[in-house]
């Protein structure tokens, strides 16, 4: 409706991020791959599972909306913690904030009711108890490139790493 302009991600696009590098050289993400695939050789595939759905808000207001991801074999901190302590040593700086691993579902572009997102809410949040605790296997961790379009970001693969693949 008018009052409300929502943004869905589109389904190709959907992930979820350890890490936001920025602007970043070729020669550093050469450097980055190398020295991940070094680190997360040692890392078996695993299970992650989604959990509730929830936002994130800007002076109260929601912008982001996304289903969070349960790691009950704590392997995705372990990666999170390898990562930062690679971006350390290669003098990159690590985000501070606790990492909230999360799927981002859609985008929040206008609320001029708060009852239309209200509702809006309400149904979405019905609607994703259905996905609660589907589970799903994650076999690789992909870098990708972010190059935000009129249309919306376009993400393009810059290096694979295989979890448990000796390089």
């Amino acid at each position: 409706s008018e009052s409300l302009k929502l943004k869905w991600v589109e389904e190709e696009n959907l992930h979820l991020t350890i890490h936001f590098f920025g602007n970043i050289s070729e020669k550093l993400v050469e450097k980055i791959l190398d020295k991940a695939k070094e680190v997360f050789k040692e890392i078996s595939p695993f299970t992650l599972e989604l959990t509730e759905i929830g936002y994130f808000a800007n002076q109260g207001n929601p912008k982001v909306i996304w289903i969070g991801v349960k790691d009950t074999s704590h392997v995705l901190e372990r990666i999170n913690r390898a990562l930062k302590e690679l971006l350390k040593k290669l003098k990159i700086e690590a985000p501070r904030e606790e990492f909230h691993p999360h799927i981002t579902l859609l985008r929040v572009k206008k609320i001029e009711k708060k009852e239309a997102f209200q509702n809006f809410w309400e149904a979405i949040k019905t609607q994703a108890k259905a996905y609660k605790d589907l589970k799903f296997s994650v076999k690789e961790i992909i870098l990708f490139k972010s190059e935000l379009t009129p249309k919306g970001p376009k993400y393009s693969p810059l290096g694979k790493i295989l979890l448990g693949a000796k390089p």
